[in-house]
C-alpha cells in the first residue's frame, strides 16, 4: 500500500522587507523555511501534529522605516479526526481470501510499513472503537476504545492487536455512542467515523435475527446532525447493497433512499478491495485547509500562494475559507494528495495581515 500523501509546508506569509520580496533559505526535512536569523522555532503542535511555528521578526507592532509592519506568519494543516468503528462480531473470523476478515481489516489499518494508521498518524487524529454485544455480562454496546489523537498508532495497536472477534453486531447503538462521544471532544472539524462491518446489523434488545437496519440508519443521521460524517465499508458480501446505500446516504446527510445523487459506499470482496476502500475514504476525508497564526485583512487575493515554487491562482486554485484559514481547491487539492512531497508558500503584503 502506498502512502496517500506526504505534505510539507513552509511558513505562510513572509515579512515585508524593503524590496518587497520574501527571504527564503534552506530546507529542514523537506520543509522550506524563511531565513529569519532568529531562534526558538517550535515544530510541534499542542497535540503532537506537524507544525512550523516561526518567530516574529524584530519590532513587530512598530512601523518600519518604510511605514509597513514586518510580520511572519506560520501555517498548520487542519488535522481531521476520524474514529475507526470496527465490527467485532464472530463472523469477522470467517475466511477472507486466505486470511480472515478480522485479520485483513487489522493488516490494512495497522501494518507497520504501509498500514493506514501508521502511515497517516501525523496527518489524521485517529481513534478506534471495536464494537460487539457482551451477552455474558449484559454490556451492550460493548466498546473497546482508543481515544483519538495525533501519532496514535501505538496506542491503537495496544488495544486492537490483542483483540479477537466475539459476538453480535449492535451497529446502531454503537454508532450512536461513538458519535455522541466524538462530538463532545474539543477537536476542530472535520470529524468522521469509518464503519467497517461484515454483516447486517442487529440491536442490543434483539441480537437475532439481524433486524437493526432502522436503528443503524437513524444513528448515521444523528451523527450527521452532530457534524460527523459516517462512511461504511462491507468486509465481504453479507451486507446488502440496499443497506449499504442507505447508510452511506444517511451518513452524508442525504435521504437514505436518495438514488439521483447517491453517496458512495464500499464493498470489499478481498484484501486488496479493503485497502482501496480505506485509502479512498481517507483521501477524500483529509482536507486541503491550512490555518494561519494571523488574520487576513480585506481581500485575500492580495496575497500570492505558491505550490512547489509555482504561483497558483486565487479563487481558482486556492481561497480563504475564513480570515485565518486558506484552502487549496480543485485539482490543486488533488495534487497534494498524490503521495509525493510538496511545498506550499505564500506572500502577503504587510497591510493585508494582522497578528492578534
Amino acid at each position: 500500500m502506498n502512502k496517500l500523501f506526504l505534505l510539507a509546508v513552509s511558513a505562510l506569509g513572509y515579512a515585508c522587507i524593503s524590496d518587497g520580496a520574501p527571504s527564503v533559505s534552506g530546507t529542514t526535512g523537506g520543509i522550506t523555511i524563511p531565513d529569519t536569523s532568529t531562534t526558538g522555532t517550535d515544530t510541534t503542535s499542542s497535540d503532537g501534529g506537524a507544525r512550523l511555528d516561526l518567530p516574529l521578526l524584530p519590532d513587530v507592532g512598530a512601523d518600519t522605516e518604510e511605514g509597513c509592519l514586518d510580520v511572519t506568519l506560520s501555517v498548520e494543516p487542519v488535522i481531521p479526526t476520524l474514529t475507526l468503528l470496527i465490527d467485532q462480531s464472530g463472523s469477522m473470523g470467517f475466511n477472507f481470501q486466505g486470511s480472515t476478515r478480522w485479520e485483513a481489516t487489522y493488516d490494512t489499518l495497522m501494518d507497520p510499513v504501509d498500514g493506514v494508521v501508521p502511515t497517516l498518524e501525523d496527518r489524521v487524529r485517529f481513534g478506534l472503537a471495536l464494537y460487539t454485544n457482551d451477552e455474558e455480562s449484559g454490556v451492550c454496546p460493548d466498546l473497546t476504545e482508543a481515544p483519538p489523537a495525533v501519532g496514535n498508532a501505538a496506542a491503537i495497536d495496544a488495544v486492537y492487536g490483542p483483540a479477537t472477534p466475539l459476538n453480535e453486531t449492535p451497529t446502531g447503538e454503537s454508532l450512536d455512542l461513538v458519535a455522541t462521544n466524538l462530538a463532545a471532544m474539543p477537536f476542530p472539524d472535520p470529524k468522521g467515523i469509518v464503519l467497517a462491518t461484515d454483516g447486517e446489523p442487529d440491536t442490543c434488545a434483539q441480537p437475532n435475527p439481524q433486524n437493526g437496519q432502522p436503528e443503524a440508519i437513524a444513528a448515521a443521521q444523528n451523527a450527521w446532525v452532530l457534524g460527523i460524517q459516517t462512511y461504511i465499508i462491507s468486509v465481504g458480501d453479507q451486507v446488502s447493497e440496499t443497506h449499504l446505500q442507505e447508510m452511506a446516504n444517511a451518513g452524508a446527510g442525504k435521504d437514505p433512499m436518495e438514488m439521483v445523487d447517491p453517496e458512495p459506499y464500499y464493498q470489499a470482496l478481498n484484501p486488496t478491495d479493503l485497502v482501496d476502500a480505506f485509502q479512498q475514504i481517507i483521501a477524500d476525508f483529509v482536507t486541503c485547509e491550512f490555518t494561519l497564526d494571523g488574520e487576513i485583512v480585506g481581500d485575500p487575493c492580495k496575497g500570492e500562494v505558491y505550490l512547489d515554487g509555482e504561483i497558483i491562482e486565487c479563487g481558482v486554485d486556492w481561497d480563504a475559507t475564513s480570515d485565518s484559514t486558506v484552502e487549496l481547491i480543485g485539482g490543486t487539492c488533488d495534487l497534494i494528495k498524490d503521495g509525493e512531497e510538496h511545498t506550499i508558500e505564500a506572500v502577503f503584503p504587510c497591510d493585508a495581515v494582522f497578528v492578534p
